[in-house]
């Protein structure tokens, strides 16, 4: 069993489209226009490619857990680390870890043989989640999440493997979110039928989709690592990750909450 697919619209336009239009259509399905009446300029939308997300790329900087002490003494301690997932973010009205928006994106998919397959779809519901940050935080980052902790993830390859076993992971994938004011993306699959309605409806972009957020997070700097379950996740859940340990370190945070 795959995790479900939630479709707000789904159409299919038959032939390829110009810059022009493909901004159009991917502005109206945004702002949830109707496809019969103009729409005005300032609505079109120019959508993200897939190809921009360096997904399970290694990156320069230094790739930090946030958290609060107790929780961070738990993982090196037992191994303990709770996972989050898209419906837990959803519901949460917490400003800094709510996101109404997440799973739920514009998807663009140019093919020879259909034209432009294009939707708003909610995916990724089958999937656990652990959001670090990107970078030294400052003292205003740790206290807008309410942190006081972490720890740095020295080997984000050897970390993600080690999880994806620990929980029984189907697939995994690690990378940077880009921020943008619409949650739009294009994408360029090989085989895609927009006739054929199934789970994998929302597959007409890679796992990209799932690294763009909205512009008012920006300043939370996300690397984001994901691990795909046979089936739906409502909640959270501690996990014995014991075998992730290895490619972290501890890291004093308490400089960082001294700044005046």
């Amino acid at each position: 069993m795959s995790g479900s697919l939630k479709m707000y619209l789904h159409s299919c336009t038959g032939k390829d489209l110009s810059d022009f239009e493909l901004h159009m259509l991917c502005g109206a399905i945004v702002h949830n226009a109707p496809f019969d009446q103009p729409l005005a300029r300032e609505k079109f939308v120019e959508p993200i490619l897939e190809t921009q997300f360096e997904l399970n790329v290694v990156p320069q900087e230094p790739i930090i857990r946030l958290s609060k002490k107790e929780h961070v003494d738990a993982f090196f301690e037992s191994g303990q680390l709770r996972l989050g997932c898209f419906n837990q973010y959803v519901k949460s009205e917490n400003t800094e870890v709510g996101d109404d928006q997440e799973g739920t994106t514009t998807l663009l998919a140019k093919t020879k043989e259909f034209g432009v397959i294009a939707g708003k779809y909610g995916s990724g519901f089958n999937q656990y989640v652990l959001c670090t940050y990107l970078g030294i935080p400052d003292r205003e980052i740790m206290e807008k999440f309410g942190y006081d902790s972490g720890f740095i993830i020295n080997d984000p390859i050897g970390f993600s493997k080690a999880i994806a076993e620990s929980i029984n992971a189907t697939s995994s994938t690690f990378g940077k979110c880009i921020y943008h004011p619409h949650k739009a993306v294009l994408g360029f699959p090989k085989d895609a039928n927009p006739y054929k309605l199934s789970h994998e409806s929302g597959k007409i972009v890679t796992a990209a989709q799932y690294f763009i957020k909205p512009e008012r997070y920006s300043h939370q700097k996300e690397f984001r690592f994901l691990w795909e379950q046979h089936s739906n996740i409502n909640e959270p859940k501690i996990f014995d990750c014991s075998p992730a340990r290895q490619y972290c370190s501890r890291i004093d945070t308490a400089h960082i909450m001294n700044q005046l």
